[in-house]
């Protein structure tokens, strides 16, 4: 996995608060609170449990733990965690969703630095995998 973390510190935004607006920076960017606005970061986007984005978020990579409403553009890697929800439009190279995660988007996954849509053809199938059904 990739280290996003383009500098030592990393912003947060803590548990109970909320900021309404429009965030850019270089850094990683974890959300605990609520946010409304814009997020761009050339940093990795972490909205834990309690976290709450309304808006849309410009980033390398994102994990989601808690609720998002708006656009994500993710450079490479969406995860949405088990507790995560995401309600609107996404476009990102590889998206990883657990058992339980809530994804409601119109979804666009483009290839490594590409600009145009690719699929990705799967054919190592060797490792363990859950059954669903």
């Amino acid at each position: 996995m990739k280290n996003y973390n383009n500098s030592a510190s990393c912003c947060i935004l803590e548990k109970n608060s909320s900021i309404k607006g429009e965030f850019k920076s270089e850094c990683d960017f974890r959300v605990d609170g609520n946010f409304e606005g814009t997020i761009e970061t050339n940093g990795k986007v972490v909205v834990g449990k309690s976290g709450r984005i309304e808006g849309s978020i410009v980033c390398n990579a994102a994990d989601i733990e808690g609720y998002i409403s708006g656009n994500i553009h993710a450079n490479d890697l969406l995860s949405i965690r088990s507790t995560g929800e995401i309600n609107g439009d996404v476009i990102m190279s590889k998206l990883v969703v657990e058992s339980g995660a809530v994804f409601n988007a119109k979804s666009l996954m483009r290839g490594d630095n590409s600009e145009d849509a690719s699929v990705k053809k799967i054919t190592n199938f060797s490792g363990a995998r859950e059954k669903t059904a």
